[in-house]
């Protein structure tokens, strides 16, 4: 399996959990919100910085995804932002992948 289908899943499956949870439970119930989108962000950060270390290419969509989820957690944790619904947790995963690919997109034309 490449490095490439890997990321792929990886995204895949934070999108079904971060929605799954935001429509099962909603944020309000938990306090902890806040802490696991830093927990996420540490995750996809941590593994990208690994990538370099290595002289493996970084993953640009897990870089803008970890970026993403690192705002949100810590808008949550400080109370900027008071619920994340199942919206804004999409659009957290989505729209920096989405980003990137156009980004990409153009860079190649």
């Amino acid at each position: 399996m490449r490095a490439r289908d890997i990321d792929r899943l990886a995204f895949v499956a934070l999108a079904v959990l971060v929605v799954g949870y935001s429509v099962a439970n909603g944020d309000r119930v938990s306090a902890s919100a806040g802490p696991a989108w830093l927990g996420v962000a540490s995750i996809l950060l941590g593994a990208n910085l690994l990538r370099l270390r290595f002289g493996v290419r970084p993953s640009g969509s897990g870089f803008a995804v970890g970026i993403a989820c690192l705002l949100l957690g810590t808008l949550r944790t400080i109370g900027v932002v008071a619920e994340v619904t199942a919206p804004l947790a999409l659009a957290t995963v989505m729209l920096p992948i989405v980003a990137v690919r156009l980004v990409r997109r153009r860079a190649s034309r």
